[in-house]
């Protein structure tokens, strides 16, 4: 047992024990993000919300912003207006806003009319930008200064408004209409030898920074390459007006992660759903499967329809059936290959929409050379099986379903983008799909093709 799990386990025999007083001592001494972790091992509701009602207040808005939709609002029911108006503006703005985007309309209106008149404005302030912006995720608290403040002026700014700001490792420079200038570092700062020394001698102008109406995905992607804990972001006239930290870039990239997941294995995304499919209903996962099972059913009927025209060769050569499984799994392997490569490419910036004729030239290269080496190998098996006409027939199929499914899987994905949806929509049972129809197809018209011709 690992020193984590056994002080777990000691947290909880404390609270079976009602031993509260002990508990709250316990409590002060471990990380927010422990206590997550222990509120949802509980299953008891109430010990959850005695758990939460002794965390200070600071603790208790981390613990809350980290928590799933449906224990905050479990939290929140067995709290009163008071301790619930203490938590709301205890929070950070971009957690309030994740909150409210999440909770049932009865519950938001009521935090609506508790929160405190400032809280209320910035939150009004955030939700007015668009949905999956932005300008939804960032934060106001920031420091910025003026250009012409002096090194001990800014130091002297910090000390006075630098407590409530998400950082104070980051301070950005701004002219007198809030135009985004440069950032200087505390560091810098601190190190600075002449104290009368200004800003705008020291300060750094490579600064990188988002529009509040840039796509969310956007922050992750900035974030990623630069290496940034904190990304400014500015409105149309380049006036800052907030900052994404690191903890909503993360956060973002898991969502983004997740949904991509899911549309790869042909599960819709789902609202309703937190990504927790050991709190999910039964409903929910059921609601974001039987879609696209559905739709993949009837595509895999055009496989039948298929081979149903070619009952004649099946029944006269009854060794291709043996084959036939291998090539159309060979045809989807492929094409499922062939489409996640792309797609995570596509996801992250390595390939753009205008690269689509080099990597389908760069492609089809590929998948002959992994073509030929499957049809050679599955020849020999072939000749033992069926002899030197089935061999050939199942040798050529194997080269032109590995070519055709690879193929497939990476123009499916470009199609997607092209149409400005999310690539990941052609999801890896998808392309199997279309690649088993192709591969059915192929493999028995060239059978009865051949064998017509050259068969016993």
């Amino acid at each position: 047992m690992t020193n984590q799990n056994r002080e777990y386990t000691e947290i909880i025999n404390i609270i079976e024990n009602k031993r509260w007083d002990k508990l709250k001592y316990s409590l002060a001494d471990m990380h927010a993000a422990e206590i997550v972790d222990i509120i949802r091992i509980l299953d008891n509701d109430k010990n959850k919300s005695i758990l939460f009602r002794l965390l200070s207040t600071e603790k208790a808005a981390y613990v809350f912003s980290e928590l799933d939709s449906n224990e905050q609002e479990s939290l929140i029911s067995s709290m009163s207006d008071n301790e619930l108006k203490d938590l709301i503006h205890e929070m950070s703005p971009d957690d309030r806003i994740s909150l409210l985007e999440e909770l049932p309309s009865d519950i938001t209106k009521k935090i609506f009319s508790l929160m405190k008149e400032t809280d209320l404005n910035i939150t009004r302030q955030l939700l007015g930008y668009p949905e999956e912006s932005v300008g939804r995720i960032m934060t106001p608290e920031y420091i910025d200064v003026n250009p012409d403040f002096t090194i001990k002026q800014t130091l002297e700014y910090i000390r006075e408004f630098g407590k409530d700001s998400e950082t104070f490792e980051v301070i950005y420079v701004v002219d007198k209409n809030d135009i985004l200038l440069g950032y200087i570092l505390l560091k810098d700062l601190l190190f600075a030898k002449n104290e009368e020394e200004t800003i705008k001698d020291l300060m750094h102008t490579d600064i990188i920074y988002l529009s509040v109406y840039s796509d969310q995905e956007e922050a992750v992607k900035v974030g990623r390459k630069y290496d940034l804990l904190y990304i400014p972001v500015v409105d149309s006239k380049n006036a800052l007006i907030g900052i994404v930290t690191i903890d909503d870039i993360f956060d973002i990239a898991e969502e983004e992660d997740t949904e991509d997941f899911h549309k790869l294995g042909a599960i819709s995304v789902d609202d309703d759903f937190s990504g927790n499919i050991k709190q999910a209903s039964v409903f929910t996962l059921y609601k974001k499967r039987i879609m696209w099972l559905f739709i993949l059913v009837f595509i895999n009927i055009i496989s039948g329809y298929f081979i149903g025209l070619f009952t004649e060769t099946i029944s006269k050569y009854v060794s291709l059936i043996f084959f036939l499984p291998l090539l159309i799994d060979s045809a989807g392997n492929a094409g499922a290959q062939s489409s996640t490569l792309i797609i995570r490419s596509l996801s992250i910036g390595d390939v753009k929409k205008s690269d689509w004729l080099f990597m389908l030239g760069k492609e089809i290269l590929i998948s002959a050379a992994l073509g030929l080496t499957m049809g050679l190998t599955v020849s020999l098996l072939a000749i033992f099986r069926g002899g030197l006409t089935i061999a050939f027939v199942v040798s050529l199929s194997m080269i032109l379903v590995v070519i055709i499914g690879s193929l497939i899987g990476l123009c499916l994905p470009f199609i997607f983008v092209k149409l400005k949806k999310d690539p990941t929509t052609s999801s890896v049972p998808l392309v199997a799909s279309i690649c088993d129809i192709s591969g059915t197809s192929i493999y028995l018209f060239l059978a009865t093709m051949i064998l017509s011709k050259f068969g016993n």
